[in-house]
């Protein structure tokens, strides 16, 4: 077996960037498949690598993140970007009321 050596100045067709990328976190989770770039004061996100969405600054970027972040982890079975186990994906948690006792008259 031997190493091909690729001519530094010729990039193989089936190559394709460099890409220059930031990954997402919110809420102390990388967030899979979606990635980021700073574009002056402009923010991008890109989603699995094909759909971009250009933020005007770095708290509407962020506001969004967490939208689309909040959204992956229900397409997951999640009930949201913080559950820690799938076992109520669609339980939103609360809580109990207890039953009022009959009134008297």
């Amino acid at each position: 077996m031997s190493v091909v050596q690729f001519p530094e100045s010729k990039t193989p067709e089936f190559l394709v960037g460099p890409f220059q990328e930031w990954r997402v976190q919110i809420d102390g989770r990388i967030i899979p498949r979606l990635t980021g770039y700073r574009e002056g004061e402009k923010v991008w996100l890109v989603l699995d690598g094909r759909f971009g969405l250009e933020c005007a600054d770095e708290s509407a970027a962020y506001r969004t993140a967490s939208f689309v972040a909040n959204a992956l982890a229900i397409g997951e079975g999640y009930s949201h970007l913080g559950a820690e186990t799938k076992a109520r994906p669609f339980a939103p948690l609360g809580c109990q009321i207890e039953p009022q006792p009959p009134r008297q008259s």
